[in-house]
């Protein structure tokens, strides 16, 4: 059970800032961390706490949240992670992204477990964090520069080149929903718009810099745990594949079985195939990697440091390029040119934009292309054609700065569509009104978790890919069956939602990656860091008390029911068209069973979709009983 008091892990304050009024004060973290231990559930926490229904995402009382996760700053292993949360740019419901690097750490040392931002500027601002103190600055300076700019202009500006700085970019400034979070230039908080959200408020970037530590409560304990922690992930089989980077910064080969029932979204999400031939090609990205680099207290370093020496993209160059970078930019625009896709890759990062979002939406516009829908005269006279890397190029310039086309691109894919109309609505792919890149077709946990994500259309709450990568140690399933499925993905939603509270990330623990670390290490490690005595079964707990506070804030604010947590219909109607999965798309009629199993799990109601009283009391949420029961939401069972 827990304490009175937490003896550690934390930094122990909370940073409030005011943007309107260029206020700055600070809280105790302690009486959040008890309820919901750290990072993501804290900000979630904060949110639902504090914002008005009425708020829209780009209202100055909009509140957007930056919290670290309790175990970083001490040894544990990948425990680097930061969550962004705030309302959804794109429906105003619960907002998250997430990222690694060394930012989180330096925070802490600095003395802040989380920042909370409020109000506007009305110029251009950055947040200067030093040694528990902190102000607001002039932006002018780096008001308009790339990620990659801002931060040599501001390690020059204050005489420092060890700051650490998460920042937006052009798109964000200019308030395009794909915007994303940047830290390290490398390591993005992408999805939900929340650079969007930061661009709004005229916040150019947050800067830390710290010298202080994070006290263990029990450090006899706590080394004990590390060792657990440590011998799993070197035993890992995965392990050693991902420092190597075998494709994508991750352990995936051309040949794996992956690229089938994975089924990356290729010509837009029109098929779930991509020739072999296509994926060999694509594996030569790996021969521009000059190194390999790792986040704060990372034994494994997945992170590829890129160059391209020759050719016309000579001398482009920097971190990261993930199975996500290949999903969006060489999969979904059917672009096999691994130089292409990389320089594509690290233009989104400089621009600050999610390529998860960007290329969704950069793709419907070729798809509306291909079909008659857009014309050059309409594309600001580029030639839409799948594999166009000059036109693919030019479409993420054009997004990031809203020019020409990229102006109703900016708004994402379900508004873009609904302007072009034309039935152009039909390509659109997202999930509660936000873009979406992943398939749904193939496999069904992953359709699942997709569908029902309190994020919406994003794959890191509970996705369950193919057995042996996701879910339980030791859990055997078919990824391509409805049944079992509900059970596995309510199982890693929770996991993944504890990982966020201790800023574990999740290649080191319960998905893809050297999947090493389990819930009962994160009951070891948290127990001795914290001094909160706690299991596996007590911390799974608190994970899907996180997910159900989440759950919560979307029905209060953003008025999401059942019928929001289904696959996008193109995804139902329209089957894979070639390879070995060909005519598999999703069943209605079975897609509707497996989420009456994952509601009636949850304790949540069948019919509508809805939290129940009695579900929500059984895990210590009164009090959001009592928000959804003012809202007129609550079903009283």
């Amino acid at each position: 059970m827990y304490s009175n008091k937490i003896k550690g892990g934390l930094a122990g304050k909370i940073l409030r800032v005011d943007l309107t009024n260029e206020r700055i004060s600070t809280e105790n973290t302690e009486k959040y961390a008890i309820r919901l231990l750290g990072g993501r559930g804290i900000n979630d926490l904060i949110l639902l706490n504090e914002m008005n229904s009425e708020t829209k995402w780009s209202d100055p009382e909009n509140l957007l949240c930056f919290g670290v996760g309790t175990l970083v700053g001490t040894l544990t292993p990948g425990a680097c992670r930061v969550s962004v949360d705030s309302k959804n740019a794109f429906n105003n419901g619960i907002g998250s992204a997430n990222f690694g690097g060394h930012f989180g750490a330096e925070l802490k040392y600095a003395g802040f477990d989380n920042v909370v931002i409020s109000g506007k500027a009305e110029n251009p601002v950055y947040l200067w964090i030093q040694d528990r103190k902190a102000e607001l600055r002039d932006a002018k300076s780096v008001w308009g520069k790339t990620t990659y700019d801002a931060e040599e202009i501001l390690q020059k500006e204050l005489k420092d080149d060890k700051i650490k700085m998460a920042a937006i970019g052009p798109a964000g400034e200019n308030c395009v929903k794909a915007a994303a979070v940047v830290s390290g230039r490398g390591k993005v908080a992408g999805g939900c718009g929340m650079g969007c959200v930061m661009g709004v408020k005229k916040l150019k970037a947050i800067v830390v810099r710290g010298h202080g530590s994070i006290k263990v409560a029990e450090p006899e304990m706590f080394f004990k745990a590390l060792d657990t922690a440590f011998k799993k992930i070197r035993d890992s089989p995965t392990a050693e594949p991902m420092r190597k980077s075998t494709l994508m910064g991750t352990s995936l080969k051309p040949e794996d079985e992956l690229w089938e029932c994975g089924g990356p979204p290729v010509r837009g999400g029109q098929d779930n195939y991509w020739p072999i031939e296509k994926r060999k090609k694509i594996a030569g990205v790996n021969k521009y990697r000059k190194r390999i680099l790792a986040c704060f207290s990372c034994p494994i370093g997945c992170i590829p440091f890129s160059e391209i020496d020759t050719g016309k993209y000579k001398g482009t160059g920097g971190p990261g390029f993930w199975i996500n970078s290949v999903w969006s930019w060489a999969t979904r625009l059917d672009l096999d040119d691994p130089e292409a896709v990389l320089a594509a890759h690290l233009l989104t990062n400089k621009l600050g934009l999610d390529g998860d979002n960007a290329s969704v939406v950069i793709s419907w516009a070729f798809e509306c292309f291909e079909k008659g829908l857009l014309t050059a005269k309409e594309t600001d006279g580029l030639e839409l054609e799948w594999g166009n890397e000059n036109a693919i190029i030019k479409m993420i310039e054009k997004l990031a700065y809203r020019e020409g086309i990229g102006n109703l691109l900016a708004e994402g894919v379900k508004e873009a569509s609904r302007r072009l109309g034309k039935g152009s609505e039909a390509l659109a792919v997202h999930n509660k009104g936000q873009d979406s890149l992943d398939s749904y077709r193939i496999a069904k946990g992953w359709a699942l978790a997709i569908s029902t994500s309190p994020v919406g259309g994003r794959h890191l709450r509970g996705a369950i890919g193919s057995s042996g990568l996701s879910g339980p140690k030791g859990t055997t399933f078919k990824p391509t069956e409805y049944d079992g499925q509900p059970e596995l993905v309510l199982w890693q939603a929770q996991a993944k939602g504890v990982e966020d509270m201790l800023g574990i990330c999740t290649y080191v623990g319960t998905w893809y990656g050297a999947y090493a670390l389990e819930p009962s290490d994160y009951a070891a490690l948290t127990s001795s860091v914290t001094g909160m005595e706690m299991d596996e079964k007590e911390i799974m707990l608190i994970g899907r008390r996180l997910y159900n506070l989440e759950k919560a804030f979307n029905t209060i604010h953003a008025g999401f029911g059942r019928g929001d947590d289904l696959p996008p219909k193109r995804y139902m109607e329209e089957p894979v068209k070639s390879g070995p999965y060909k005519g598999v798309k999703c069943d209605r009629e079975k897609f509707e069973r497996m989420l009456d199993e994952f509601y009636e799990l949850n304790g949540w109601d069948v019919k509508t979709g809805l939290q129940t009283r009695n579900g929500l009391i059984e895990l210590g949420l009164e009090d959001v009983a009592m928000k959804l029961k003012k809202a007129g939401k609550l079903i009283e069972k």
